[in-house]
């Protein structure tokens, strides 16, 4: 199998030759192999070679791309001001959604900036470079999770309480320029979507919460994205099965679910999502990113990977990855100890 079939057969729920291995690992390889951190996440060809360079060293069974997109890009060309320091993410200077006055105005934005096409360009390249014969997935984000780059983590939160109508009419309007961003991802070349829904993760929302504000606009965007061709991931930190979020994810067409953490210590064990979801849908893997891959040693790593692994043992439709993004941070060492681990794991 080459790694699209790989893949293909574990979110298709059949046999696969060996443990399919998709981690969160943009922003090691960016660090590792990127002429700058800045560079690669963000510039064509830049970002194509990076990726390029990563496959070649530890084989992975995707391309994964999205971190300057969704923390740079996307609310840039929405009018917050943002700034892209060279060795670290991209940073919100300053928020754009001050009152529900501002949402009329983000409704007629421009989604395709510069920036946009350099970064669409670039998996251009990594689709043109890859012949079909590895996968690309792209780190995406929901309306949710847009309002609150926009308008402030903190003030979304309160917005639920004291202005309720303005967390609905924004995420209202971003619904379709959520898609037609998503709709360029798969027309460039991305096979998977990989929905990131932490900011409202049970961690912060309680599942009324949830049900309330999030999981229409949520399940629209799903739905289309779909519809439209790509095979779409939600990943998700928290207890997502004791709150019965899963049940809400479920009932979207999506393609797999990617568990996170709980606290930055631990992370949901997959069994329990295993037993909720049984055979109807693929489950990725969700190794601590925080725990001894970014500070212990190889020989930690590698037992950590191995306890993962064995416990995922006779699982149909199971991936291997982390439970979210990797720090750019974590020594080479320890992502070649954690890799070596899955791809030699029988």
């Amino acid at each position: 199998m080459n790694a699209a079939e790989r893949m293909k057969a574990a979110i298709n729920m059949e046999p696969v030759d060996r443990v399919p291995n998709g981690p969160f690992y943009e922003a090691p390889i960016c660090q590792y192999y990127g002429s700058s951190f800045r560079a690669a996440l963000l510039e064509d060809q830049a970002m194509a070679d990076a990726h390029l360079a990563g496959l070649d060293e530890f084989k992975f069974d995707w391309v994964m791309v999205g971190m300057g997109l969704i923390g740079g890009i996307i609310p840039e060309a929405l009018d917050c001001k943002v700034s892209y320091p060279e060795d670290v993410f991209p940073i919100i200077e300053e928020t754009t959604i001050k009152s529900i006055e501002d949402v009329a105005r983000i409704a007629k934005s421009d989604m395709f900036t510069k920036r946009m096409d350099r970064f669409l360009k670039g998996i251009a390249i990594l689709k043109r470079e890859l012949k079909g014969e590895i996968p690309i997935a792209c780190e995406y984000i929901s309306p949710f999770t847009i309002a609150t780059r926009l308008r402030g983590t903190n003030e979304i939160m309160m917005d639920m309480y004291e202005n309720p109508d303005l967390v609905r009419d924004l995420q209202e309007v971003l619904v379709p320029l959520n898609i037609e961003v998503g709709k360029a991802l798969i027309e460039e070349g991305v096979d998977y979507i990989f929905y990131g829904a932490d900011m409202e993760c049970p961690i912060l929302l309680s599942p009324k919460h949830y049900k309330d504000f999030v999981d229409e606009p949520t399940t629209k965007v799903c739905n289309e994205l779909t519809r439209l061709g790509a095979k779409v991931l939600p990943h998700m930190c928290g207890s997502i099965v004791e709150t019965g979020i899963v049940d809400m994810l479920m009932k979207m067409d999506i393609h797999g679910i990617m568990p996170g953490n709980l606290t930055q210590e631990t992370v949901l064990d997959i069994r329990e999502l295993k037993e909720k979801v049984g055979e109807k849908i693929c489950i990725f893997d969700n190794i601590n990113p925080n725990g001894p891959l970014l500070i212990g040693t190889p020989e930690e790593v590698a037992a950590e990977t191995r306890a993962h692994l064995e416990n995922a043992k006779g699982m149909s439709g199971y991936i291997f990855s982390t439970a979210g993004t990797s720090s750019p941070n974590i020594p080479k060492e320890n992502y070649l100890a954690m890799n070596r681990e899955v791809l030699n794991f029988q």
